[in-house]
C-alpha cells in the first residue's frame, strides 16, 4: 500500500504534518478527516510502499506475537529511546506481517501528532480496550514503560490460561473423534459384510446382532443425509450463538457441564480479576475498569454481572453483591472482593484471587485429563465390544447347531 505525505490543520488551527498508510488518496483524506484534520496538501511518497494483509483476508496477530511486541516496547521505552523510534524498530523487526503493518501505521500517526493510545485505538482488532486504556493511563501518569511491562505480563498470563484450557478440552475432543470414526468405520465398512452371511438366519438372529445390523444398514443408506443434517444443525447453533439470548444460553449451558464448566468458570475468574487488578493499579477509574473488563471477558454472563456491578457502584452500593447474585463466581471470590472493598485494597485483593485461582485452573486441567481419558477408553471399549459380541453370537449359535 502507498504511503502519503500530508499537511493540514486541526480543529484548533494547529498545522500538522505527517505520513499515512492508505489504499489511495481518497481513503487517506477520509482517514485524516476522521482524525479531525483538514487536509491542505497531500501526495504519495515516491518509492515507499507497504505490503497490506487485512485481517479479514486471513492475516491476524497471535497472542504470543503481541506479548513479544509489548515486552520489547517496554524495554525500549525504559531505555530512553524516543517513542517514534521504538515503533520504527519494532515495525522493521516484527515477524508477523500484519503486526508489522499495524505498528508502522501507529508510528506514522504518532509522528503526525497523535498520542499513542489514540493511534492504538484505531487498530482495535489488534489492541483491545484493555490494552488501549492501560497505555492511556501510562501516558497520563508518565509511567509508560512500567505499564507496558505489566501489560505484557498480563497478556502472557492470559495466554497461558487459554492454552491450558484449550489443551485440556482438545485432548478429549480428539480422542472422542477418533473413537467415533472407528465405530463408524466398523458399522459402515465392516458390519455390512456380515449381513449376507447372516441373511439365512432371518428373525432367528440374537437381538444384539439385529440391533447392530439395523444401525449399520441405516447409517450406510443415510450417511450423506446425516452429514448434511449435522452440518445444518451446527450452522443453526452458530447462528443462535450470534444472538444475545442464544449466546447467554450457550454460556450458561457450558458452565453446567461437569468438570468442563468448573474449568471455564475458574479460568474466567483468573482473567477477570487479573485484568481488573491491572487496570485499577494503573489508575483507571473503577467504573471504566469494570466496563473494559466486561467488554474483554468474552463471556456474556460475566459481562452482564460486571455491568450490573457498575450500576450498583453508581447507586452507592458494593461491587461484590451483583457478582454474588450472577451465579458464576464462587463464594470465596465474592467474599474476598468484599473484604478488599472494605479495606480499600481492591486491586491487591484481586491480584491475590487471580494467583489463587490460577493454581485452581492447573488442578482442574489435571483432573479433567485424568478422569476423561479412562472414561473415553471405557466408552470406546464398550462400543467395540458390543459390536464384536453381536457379530460372534450367530457364529456361536451356528457352531452349537452343527455340533
Amino acid at each position: 500500500m502507498p504511503v502519503f505525505v500530508y499537511r493540514g490543520k486541526t480543529v484548533r488551527g494547529v498545522i500538522q504534518r505527517g505520513e499515512l498508510i492508505a489504499r489511495d488518496q481518497q481513503e487517506a483524506i477520509r482517514l485524516l478527516r476522521q482524525r479531525q484534520v483538514a487536509v491542505t496538501s497531500i501526495r504519495e511518497k515516491p518509492g515507499r510502499r507497504v505490503a497490506w494483509f487485512p485481517s479479514s483476508w486471513g492475516g491476524r496477530v497471535k497472542g504470543k506475537d503481541l506479548v513479544v511486541f509489548t515486552l520489547q516496547f517496554a524495554a525500549m521505552i525504559k531505555a530512553g529511546i524516543p517513542l517514534a523510534r521504538c515503533l520504527d524498530i519494532l515495525s522493521n523487526h516484527s515477524e508477523n506481517p500484519t503486526l508489522r503493518i499495524v505498528v508502522e501505521d501507529v508510528r506514522l500517526q504518532v509522528e503526525g501528532g497523535r498520542v499513542l493510545a489514540e493511534s492504538l485505538r484505531s487498530h482495535h482488532k489488534v489492541f483491545d480496550h484493555r490494552y488501549v486504556s492501560m497505555v492511556e493511563a501510562g501516558e497520563a501518569g508518565g509511567a509508560l514503560d512500567t505499564v507496558l511491562a505489566r501489560l505484557a505480563k498480563l497478556l502472557e498470563n492470559d495466554l497461558k490460561i487459554k492454552q491450558r484450557v484449550k489443551s485440556a478440552l482438545a485432548y478429549p475432543v480428539v480422542v472422542f473423534g477418533i473413537a467415533v470414526a472407528v465405530l463408524l468405520f466398523l458399522l459402515i465398512g465392516i458390519i455390512p459384510l456380515f449381513g449376507s452371511l447372516f441373511s439365512e438366519f432371518g428373525n432367528a438372529l440374537p437381538w444384539p446382532t439385529m440391533v447392530v445390523l439395523e444401525v449399520s444398514l441405516f447409517l450406510k443408506g443415510n450417511f450423506l443425509s446425516l452429514l448434511v443434517l449435522l452440518g445444518g444443525l451446527g450452522l443453526a447453533v452458530e447462528w443462535a450463538r450470534g444472538t444475545g439470548k442464544g449466546r447467554e444460553y450457550w454460556d450458561r449451558w457450558l458452565l453446567k457441564i461437569p468438570l468442563v464448566g468448573d474449568l471455564i468458570r475458574k479460568s474466567a475468574v483468573v482473567q477477570l480479576t487479573r485484568t481488573l487488578s491491572s487496570l485499577l493499579s494503573n489508575g483507571v477509574p473503577i467504573l471504566e475498569g469494570l466496563s473494559i473488563a466486561a467488554r474483554t471477558s468474552g463471556h456474556i454472563v460475566i459481562e452482564k454481572a460486571l455491568n450490573e456491578a457498575r450500576i450498583s457502584i453508581g447507586e452507592g452500593h458494593t461491587i461484590a453483591e451483583p457478582l454474588a447474585n450472577c451465579g458464576v463466581f464462587p463464594p470465596l471470590v465474592t467474599h474476598m472482593i468484599a473484604v478488599g472493598e472494605s479495606a480499600g485494597a481492591l486491586d491487591s485483593m484481586l491480584e491475590k484471587i487471580a494467583d489463587l485461582y490460577e493454581h485452581e485452573v492447573n488442578e482442574a486441567v489435571a483432573s479433567l485429563t485424568t478422569l476423561i481419558e479412562p472414561l473415553i477408553i471405557v466408552v470406546l471399549g464398550v462400543g467395540i465390544g458390543f459390536i464384536v459380541v453381536a457379530m460372534y453370537l450367530p457364529i456361536f449359535t451356528m457352531a452349537s447347531v452343527l455340533g
